[in-house]
C-alpha cells in the first residue's frame, strides 16, 4: 500500500483537506499509525514539501473559464478522488473562506438550500464573528438536514447576524396558493429583501423536478425542453436559457430577473453529475463569481468546447 496513487490522496486529504488522520484511516482501510508512516513515507520521497505537488493545470484553467464566462472571480479547491461528500467538504472550506470576503456590515445576503450550502455552514467557524447583515434564504423550504438547522440559519449564526425565515414551502399546487401566500407579512418581507440583496450564494441543482414536486406532465414538459439544472428552483437547458415559464407561479423563490441584479452571485458546485449543469448555469449569465474543485473546471471547459449553447 506504498504506490504512488495512494501516498498522494492521503497527502491531499490530511495536508489539504484537514482530514484527521483516523478519518483518512476510515477512508482508506488503514489504521492510525499505517496512516501517520505512510504520511512520512510521503515527505520522505518528496510527495509532501510543504504543500501537496498538484500538476493539475490550477493557474491556467481559472482565467480560461473567467474569460470565456466573463466570471470576476474563480475559486478553485484541489481536485480529490474518493467519496463524493469529501469533495464538498473541501469545496464547502473554500467557499467560506470566500464568502468572507464578500461580507460586510449592512449587506443583505441569500443562501440556497442544498447539500453544498450545508457544507459551507459546515465550514464555517462556531464562534460568531459578529457582522451587522441579514440572511434570507432564497426560496421556500424543503430542506431535510437531518435534524439540523437550515443553511441559511446556520449561516447567520456563525456570522452573528440577523437570519430572516421564509414560512412557506419551494413548489405548491397552483397559482392561488402561491398568491395566498405571498399575501402573509412574512412572506412579503422576505421578497422585499430578495429585491435587496447584496450577495447571494447559492448551489447548481442536477434536478430538482420531480412527479411529487412539479407533477408527472409537468415534469415531462421539462425534460422535453431540455432542461439539464436548476438555480433556487428555476430550471435551465444547456444553452442557458431558463425554461418552464408556466411553472414559475407555482414556485416560491427569488427568480432570475431579481437574481441578475444582485451585484455578487456565488455559484458553488463541484462533481461529475454536476458538469453539464455547470456549464448550463454559467451560459445563463447570472454568475459573477464560480467555486469549484479543478477537476470539475476542467471538465466544463471541455463540455463547452464540445457542447454548441444553442445544442
Amino acid at each position: 500500500m506504498r504506490d504512488t496513487d495512494t501516498l498522494v490522496r492521503i497527502s491531499r486529504l490530511y495536508y489539504e483537506l484537514g482530514e484527521t488522520q483516523e478519518r483518512i484511516a476510515e477512508l482508506v482501510g488503514l489504521t492510525r499509525p499505517q496512516v501517520s508512516r505512510l504520511l512520512k513515507l510521503a515527505r520522505e520521497r518528496g510527495i509532501v514539501d510543504i504543500r501537496v505537488r498538484d500538476g493539475s493545470g490550477t493557474p491556467t484553467i481559472a482565467p480560461v473559464l473567467q474569460e470565456r464566462f466573463g466570471l470576476r472571480e474563480v475559486h478553485l479547491a484541489p481536485a480529490v478522488s474518493g467519496p463524493e461528500d469529501i469533495l464538498r467538504r473541501s469545496v464547502g472550506r473554500l467557499t467560506a473562506r470566500v464568502l468572507r470576503t464578500h461580507l460586510r456590515d449592512g449587506v443583505v445576503l441569500g443562501v440556497s438550500d442544498g447539500a453544498q450550502m450545508s457544507a459551507l455552514a459546515d465550514a464555517l467557524p462556531e464562534a460568531p464573528e459578529s457582522i451587522a447583515a441579514i440572511v434570507v434564504p432564497l426560496g421556500g423550504g424543503w430542506w431535510f438536514g437531518g435534524g439540523r438547522e437550515e443553511p441559511f440559519r446556520r449561516v447567520a449564526q456563525a456570522f452573528g447576524a440577523t437570519a430572516v425565515s421564509l414560512y412557506a414551502p419551494a413548489i405548491v399546487p397552483d397559482a392561488a396558493t402561491r398568491a395566498g401566500l405571498d399575501a402573509h407579512p412574512t412572506i412579503s418581507n422576505v421578497r422585499a429583501l430578495w429585491a435587496r440583496l447584496d450577495v447571494a450564494v447559492f448551489g447548481i441543482g442536477h434536478r430538482v423536478w420531480t412527479s411529487e414536486t412539479f407533477g408527472d406532465e409537468a415534469m415531462a414538459d421539462l425534460d422535453a425542453a431540455g432542461a439539464v439544472g436548476e438555480i433556487v428552483v428555476q430550471p435551465f437547458d444547456v444553452g442557458g436559457r431558463f425554461i418552464g415559464e408556466h411553472l414559475r407561479d407555482r414556485v416560491i423563490a427569488v427568480d432570475a430577473e431579481a437574481l441578475a441584479r444582485v451585484p455578487t452571485t456565488i455559484a458553488v458546485a463541484a462533481g461529475v453529475s454536476k458538469v453539464i449543469p455547470m456549464l448550463g448555469a454559467l451560459r445563463t449569465g447570472l454568475i459573477k463569481v464560480l467555486v469549484t474543485d479543478v477537476a470539475t473546471a476542467e471538465a466544463v471547459v471541455e463540455a463547452d468546447e464540445g457542447t454548441s449553447p444553442r445544442s
